[in-house]
């Protein structure tokens, strides 16, 4: 039977390798907890604080329906709890309401935050927008996300 893809995306296990763009786009939606984690390392405070003012505490909401996807994709092995095999095909959901999520809590803020519209739209909102949108896009149009959803690494006995 011939792979449906490159044979350099498979691992030993013969499943779908988690490509490095999903992972870009785990990062992203994750990106929230990323800083808010990276604000309790070591430092010195001052470097620190320009990020923790990046964190809204609402977004985080967003990022948590990432989380466990982020979770599973790092330990797709045979041998993986059943949990992980039951909430793997929901992973192109569970990303696409992640990033959903996230344009929602973005126009609402945007609208009731009290600022003109002209003045609360940047180029970073702008762009973050953007790229969740990419990041939909990606999801759903990536015949390889797809496969991989849809794929894991068989029980071993």
């Amino acid at each position: 039977m011939p792979l449906p893809h490159d044979p350099s995306r498979y691992d030993e296990h013969l499943a779908l390798k988690v490509p490095l763009t999903l992972w870009l786009v785990l990062a992203f939606l994750l990106r929230h907890l990323l800083l808010l984690g990276i604000t309790f390392l070591p430092t010195t405070g001052e470097e620190i604080k320009a990020l923790r003012d990046l964190i809204r505490p609402a977004y985080l909401a967003a990022d948590l329906l990432a989380l466990p996807v982020a979770v599973i994709a790092a330990r797709r092995r045979p041998r993986s709890p059943a949990w992980m095999r039951r909430l793997w095909p929901l992973g192109r959901a569970l990303l696409t309401a992640s990033a959903l999520l996230y344009l929602t809590l973005l126009g609402w803020q945007l609208t009731t935050g009290g600022k003109p519209l002209v003045v609360a739209l940047n180029e970073a909102v702008l762009v973050s927008a953007l790229l969740n949108i990419a990041v939909v896009a990606y999801l759903w149009r990536s015949a390889l996300v797809r496969d991989l959803f849809r794929d894991f690494p068989a029980e071993t006995a």
